[in-house]
């Protein structure tokens, strides 16, 4: 049962999971699923409009409701407001992309499925701004009973392009371990003015990591100024009755049918994992390039290292790879420093000039036999300047305590403007408290030129603490840090929404400051205290007791 903790209008929101006893996830499913605000396993779910409107597509689920919610359409203008919309209400809505028109007009594609169909819905605003939706494609289960993940990009006559990975069953389901066999990759277009759907290719996917990774992403695909399709996707290679290693793939229809080359193979011989959470992009002069993380593996198949690489198509079959980072910046495990390169998103800026977004890996051996797990955190930020990689860390996030005590990157999307050089990243953060307690939330940054991002955050980053004490009776004290000049406010809420009292509501310098907070007035329950600073946006949950 999911039980919505605050329903805001900014950018964030808290979804608390409760286990109660009868509950069937527990009795049917061999690992938990941690389900985000997005779960396309894509960066499609954040777009820049051609009027400089950044839209995010996202699920907020209803109280006391599991997997039933409203799909939100939420958008941040070029003036810096925000407005949210209610798209639809349904079930497991979580699989969404976005894409916009020629006018700047959004169009929102959601995958669903069940055991007898698995469709894809298309939402658009009529011509009185009212959404309404058409259903583009029935699968009845062709290829699976269940769309995995969902990417897409837009066609240079404003085509929409879909990439569906789909697999023989729901991984939320006793068929866990093996859901990830005989997978099927389609591509769905409406270029020729009906929709049309392809198959790319028929393989095993990546096994999927949920017993010991929260999130990852297989697959992505762009289009070039001719209207040429580009993807790739990640194979699990199956070997001595083992999902050994894995390999990534590069597949283009430029000749009229699909050819397949490997951008990345694993080290002979190895179980390594080549090519994990990989995003393509195409250049100015339309060449593919790839940011992926390499797992190195033992033979017992724990981690030894993950590093970030970038890789370069050279011409037929000719990959060069280069690696960007080989350790963390402060979010790390018990098996050392050497894990990094998760949740990547490659941009070209209009110089042509690359820039990457990536996490840092946690790696350590959690619970009864020690098992490998591992923990996705911070956001860093990758600019290539002056012949050199330069890289800064944006958002920090605390160490994790245990595989079900952590603070996680969930998703991200970087967007850099060609309308007023705007470098911004939305990000989407998992509070886990227990196996089944967990919190998502939007996090946003945003620099106004893109000169400014280095060195803008390396003293201070926006960042909101627990109070203390916690829990607290009267006073407790609550600490943040601010990178730059922001106008900063900080408020306290009940449980209904209700604003108790504004702490602070003026211009900051970038610092650590901290703030005290008295309820001797309240009566004793949850409280939830909230820091807005620019398009940053984050709270925490205080309780008073007396």
């Amino acid at each position: 049962m999911a039980k919505k903790i605050q329903d805001r209008s900014f950018l964030i929101l808290f979804i608390l999971i409760i286990l109660l006893s009868s509950y069937s996830l527990a009795q049917n499913v061999p690992v938990i699923i941690h389900y985000g605000l997005n779960d396309s396993h894509s960066r499609s779910w954040v777009q820049e409009s051609k009027d400089g409107t950044i839209g995010i597509t996202y699920f907020e689920r209803f109280e006391n409701s599991y997997d039933e919610g409203t799909l939100v359409y939420k958008t941040i203008l070029p003036n810096g407001s925000q407005t949210s919309d209610s798209v639809t209400t349904g079930k497991r809505l979580e699989k969404s992309v976005l894409l916009f028109d020629e006018l700047s007009k959004p169009h929102i594609f959601v995958a669903t499925s069940d055991d007898q169909d698995q469709i894809i819905k298309h939402y658009f605003k009529n011509e009185n701004n009212q959404w309404q939706s058409e259903t583009i494609i029935h699968f009845y289960n062709e290829g699976g009973k269940f769309i995995y993940e969902l990417s897409a990009d837009i066609g240079p006559d404003y085509s929409y392009h879909l990439l569906i990975l789909k697999t023989r069953s729901n991984i939320d389901s006793d068929d866990y371990w093996d859901a990830w066999i005989n997978s099927y990759l389609y591509h769905l277009t409406n270029a020729t003015g009906v929709w049309v759907k392809e198959l790319v290719h028929n393989y095993d996917m990546p096994y999927t990591y949920d017993h010991h990774i929260k999130i990852s992403s297989r697959q992505d695909i762009k289009i070039d100024n001719d209207g040429y399709v580009h993807v790739i996707f990640g194979e699990q290679i199956n070997g001595n009755g083992l999902p050994d290693p894995s390999r990534l793939w590069y597949a283009t229809n430029k000749t009229g049918t699909w050819e397949f080359e490997i951008a990345l193979n694993p080290d002979s011989g190895s179980r390594d994992e080549a090519g994990w959470m990989a995003s393509l992009c195409l250049d100015n002069n339309g060449l593919p390039y790839v940011s992926c993380m390499y797992k190195k593996r033992v033979s017992t198949g724990s981690a030894v290292f993950c590093k970030l690489l970038l890789l370069k198509r050279l011409g037929d079959a000719d990959w060069h790879s280069e690696i960007i980072a080989d350790h963390d910046d402060g979010y790390y495990g018990s098996d050392g420093r050497n894990y990094t390169g998760g949740l990547s998103h490659l941009v070209f800026d209009k110089n042509n000039t690359p820039r990457i977004i990536f996490s840092d890996i946690a790696s350590a051996h959690w619970g009864v036999g020690g098992t490998n797990r591992l923990s996705v955190g911070n956001i860093r930020y990758a600019y290539f300047k002056d012949g050199a990689w330069d890289i800064t860390t944006i958002y920090r996030q605390p160490l994790p305590t245990g595989f079900f005590n952590a603070t996680e990157m969930h998703g991200m999307s970087l967007i850099v403007s060609d309308n007023n050089d705007t470098v911004r990243i939305i990000g989407e953060e998992m509070v886990i408290t227990g196996e089944y307690q967990y919190s998502s939330r939007l996090v946003s940054f945003a620099w106004e030129n893109v000169d400014n991002v280095l060195g803008n955050t390396s003293t201070f980053h926006f960042e909101l603490y627990q109070n203390y004490p916690n829990p607290f009776n009267p006073g407790t004290k609550i600490k943040f840090s601010v990178p730059g000049e922001s106008f900063v406010s900080l408020k306290v809420y009940n449980v209904l929404g209700n604003e108790i009292s504004s702490l602070i509501n003026e211009e900051k310098q970038a610092g650590e400051y901290v703030v005290e907070f008295n309820g001797a007035n309240l009566p004793s329950g949850l409280y939830i205290y909230e820091l807005s600073a620019g398009s940053y946006l984050s709270a925490e949950k205080m309780m008073l007791i007396k």
